[in-house]
């Protein structure tokens, strides 16, 4: 027994200053160290020993959600809401209700855009508008800026008429709910003004300046002034290009603003869902033939979607649902 104790003591003795060393060793090439103690018991004795294990860090990276949240427009004002897209300092466009010729009502709308499927969602359920009129509003979605407007939205505006580069405006819509007693139509709107209204953010348009729409449907209501001719421009309607006719109507002055107005107005045809893609260039260019302006040193501000309401015909009442999605401009 004695033998044996003598035998196992020294060989104990070793491993433990082996393992001491080989811990101090890892302690001191390593900051990132854990230490641990274990008791080694044999018959005879009892050897307190530390272990030193090496901890390798963790890094956690915190997550955020990618989703883009919905954009609810709510002011009634023509007072624009900027979407920005792509994380784009710059707005992608402006949506606005734009209820600017009426004071009162009861009732409600929503007009909601989803940034994920670029779809702008607008719903009207309103009774005893306040006046009666043929177009009480014009909720919209736009690109540039109206002369009203203080900046703008996308990049291709504002664009000189002598010198403008052509581009393609297209788009989704969808006309739900109609009431078919309202005052309705589904058209663009835009604005080709003087050089002194394009580079002075924030000033109304005047006489001297013209608003240019293109219709695609209409419903009790018809384009201010008198129908002055008629055209045809190849749009393409549901992905097909169709040599489609339109009437041109013109008022000299119109009494709310004393601008030049032109619309192009559907003759025989219609469009309230599917695709519709065309060049505003082709419209500008047959604009030039009833305009009372020489127009190439002015300046196509923007270019705006959306649909124009009244209650003239419907007692006050205005009930309609619709949404357009992927609007985009194209330089071509």
């Amino acid at each position: 027994m004695n033998k044996l104790y003598i035998i196992i003591v020294p060989i104990i003795v070793i491993i433990v200053v082996g393992v001491i060393g080989g811990a101090i060793y890892l302690h001191h090439q390593s900051p990132n160290v854990k230490t641990s103690s274990i008791t080694v018991t044999t018959n005879e004795t009892t050897t307190l020993m530390s272990i030193t294990t090496n901890t390798v860090p963790t890094t956690v990276t915190p997550t955020t959600s990618s989703i883009p949240q919905l954009i609810y427009v709510t002011s009634s004002a023509s007072s624009p809401t900027p979407v920005y897209l792509n994380n784009s300092t710059v707005p992608s466009f402006y949506l606005e209700v734009n209820m600017w010729n009426a004071k009162t009502w009861n009732g409600n709308y929503t007009m909601v855009f989803n940034p994920l499927t670029r779809t702008l969602s607008v719903s009207f359920n309103l009774t005893q508008v306040n006046p009666l009129q043929w177009t009480n509003g014009y909720p919209e979605i736009y690109v540039g800026r109206k002369p009203w407007d203080t900046s703008y939205a996308g990049n291709i505006f504002p664009m000189r008429i002598g010198n403008m580069t052509p581009f393609m405006v297209s788009f989704y819509i969808n006309l739900t709910k109609l009431d078919p007693s309202i005052n309705f139509d589904i058209a663009s709107d835009a604005w080709i003004v003087r050089p002194q209204i394009a580079f002075s953010p924030g000033t109304a348009p005047g006489n001297g300046d013209i608003e240019i729409m293109v219709w695609l449907f209409s419903q009790n209501l018809q384009p201010a002034g008198q129908q002055v001719g008629e055209v045809v421009i190849p749009i393409y309607i549901n992905h097909t290009l169709v040599n489609a006719t339109f009437q041109v109507w013109k008022m000299k002055n119109v009494p709310w603003g004393g601008w030049e107005y032109i619309a192009f107005r559907p003759d025989g045809w219609k469009v309230t869902n599917g695709y519709v893609a065309y060049e505003p260039n082709l419209f500008i260019k047959a604009l030039n033939n009833f305009a009372s302006y020489n127009i190439t040193n002015y300046y196509l501000t923007d270019w705006e979607f959306g649909t124009e309401w009244g209650t003239m015909t419907s007692n006050g009442t205005a009930y309609f649902s619709w949404t357009i999605s992927n609007f985009y401009e194209t330089l071509l």
